[in-house]
């Protein structure tokens, strides 16, 4: 990205792993019903299953995101999907490195990079969540945490003309689902 340009904001929603056929619908819908702003950027991140039904269904100014993709076009990894079969259904966010990945699965910050590199070399965009856990908070290690979850990525981007399909979400570990918020100075 070059110095000055300045991103469309953005807004996105992940149902994480939550929702129906139904309730889908019901929030598209909804969604079609407003008067988006031409210069907000709209992404909706439905369970993989509801990305097919969601991708028919938006309305223009909406795009969709898959939760995940794997860091390979092809091959023998059973329930990965690849950025390439997210391109084919019309699919072209990706959310990565989200902190239940990282935590749950063990996703390494090298992996999300890797992750993250390959959708970008399929002319995907990527979101990539960043974020402290609450004992890495309270031990004054939150920039050493986001830099280095940031290097990682950054290691693996060698065109810079790539981060303008890239963003950053700041999502602290210890405020998801506690009630706790992230201050604008944090």
């Amino acid at each position: 990205m070059n110095p000055g340009h300045n991103r469309k904001p953005f807004v996105g929603g992940n149902f994480k792993m939550n929702g129906s056929r139904t309730m889908v619908k019901e929030i598209i819908d909804r969604l079609n019903a407003l008067k988006l702003n031409d210069h907000v950027e709209v992404v909706i991140a439905p369970p993989t299953l509801y990305i097919d039904q969601a991708s028919k269904s938006v309305g223009e100014g909406i795009s969709i995101a898959a939760q995940n993709a794997f860091n390979c076009t092809k091959g023998a990894y059973t329930g990965e999907i690849s950025p390439e079969q997210l391109k084919d259904v019309g699919v072209n966010w990706v959310i990565l490195g989200h902190s239940e990945r990282r935590d749950i699965f063990k996703e390494a910050d090298d992996f999300v990079a890797s992750k993250v590199a390959h959708a970008l070399r399929t002319d995907m965009k990527a979101i990539v969540c960043i974020g402290e856990k609450l004992e890495e908070r309270e031990a004054n290690q939150t920039k050493e945490v986001v830099i280095r979850q940031l290097q990682a990525v950054a290691n693996n981007i060698d065109d810079l003309k790539k981060w303008e399909n890239v963003v950053i979400a700041y999502e602290p570990v210890w405020a998801i689902g506690t009630g706790k918020v992230a201050t604008p100075e944090q």
